[in-house]
């Protein structure tokens, strides 16, 4: 049981953690000074190998620069529970990850640096408040490795969060992962997709495709789809962003080439960019 703690990676008034600089933290590819800024270290709770029940449970988290709560290369006997957490980030600094995604709230990994499937995970009744640039709000994620024992997380229930992202990058990633559940989560503020599906290219005999996933009775109403721009038209590789010709397109959801038999259930007002195979999306009227 991990609960009730308070974590705060910025450093204070005093030190200069909480100064702007002209604009130039809402760059995505700026890197301050950190000892002006942020604390340097990448991930505030780290949930790693292990065998049973795990409950990380009412623990507020600040100014984490990369992932608020990282799950990852636990055991298929796993029993994973993240529930009723805040995690928020509002100062800018270090972006340690060269990715156009820069940061997670919430990461969950079946397989990282060991060969492991990851067991049962359950991400609900959290709070996720990112201004940062690009970061994303829930990311699960199948493998990144690929020798025998890698596999997929057994089930991942995303139930009843609330993200709010000033600047982001995605709402809820599903990448590489099967039989995640979305439903009953709300979304806020800017980003270029509210959920994204992706799969890739099987590798070394392990499947790496995204399937079965469900994604329904989400609030996205407050949620602004930015427009295609200069920084996604230069990501576009089918995994981070999708387009083609050299320019990008957003959307509340994305399902790329792929994922395969999802559930995805939206509004009508809702956009989807659908380029998988037997997936199923329904629009419902508001």
């Amino acid at each position: 049981m991990i609960e009730e703690n308070y974590l705060d990676f910025a450093l204070s008034y005093a030190r200069g953690g909480f100064v702007t600089n002209k604009g130039l933290e809402r760059e995505p590819n700026y890197r301050p000074d950190l000892q002006n800024h942020e604390t340097s270290i990448c991930i505030g709770m780290n949930i790693c190998r292990n065998l049973g029940k795990v409950i990380v449970r009412n623990n507020f988290i600040r100014n984490m620069n990369a992932r608020g709560i990282l799950v990852f290369d636990n055991w298929e006997t796993a029993d994973i529970e993240i529930v009723n957490n805040t995690i928020i980030s509002e100062v800018f600094g270090a972006y340690p990850y060269n990715n156009p995604m820069s940061g997670a709230g919430i990461l969950v990994q079946s397989a990282w640096s060991e060969p492991r499937s990851g067991g049962r995970v359950k991400i609900g009744g959290n709070k996720i408040l990112c201004d940062k640039v690009n970061h994303c709000g829930i990311a699960v994620y199948g493998p990144a490795m690929y020798q025998e024992g890698a596999g997929k997380l057994e089930t991942c229930i995303v139930v009843d969060n609330e993200v709010s992202l000033k600047d982001g990058s995605i709402g809820v990633i599903i990448r590489r992962s099967d039989s995640t559940e979305v439903s009953n989560n709300k979304m806020s503020g800017k980003a270029y997709y509210g959920l994204q599906v992706t799969g890739s290219e099987d590798r070394q005999g392990i499947d790496l495709s995204a399937k079965d996933n469900k994604f329904e009775d989400n609030d996205m109403e407050g949620l602004e789809i930015k427009e295609p721009d200069e920084y996604s038209d230069g990501h576009v590789d089918g995994r981070m962003f999708t387009g083609s010709d050299g320019r990008s397109a957003t959307a509340n959801v994305w399902l790329n080439k792929y994922s395969e038999g999802n559930l995805i259930k939206v509004k009508a007002s809702e956009t989807v960019i659908d380029e998988g195979e037997d997936n199923t999306v329904t629009s419902e009227s508001e």
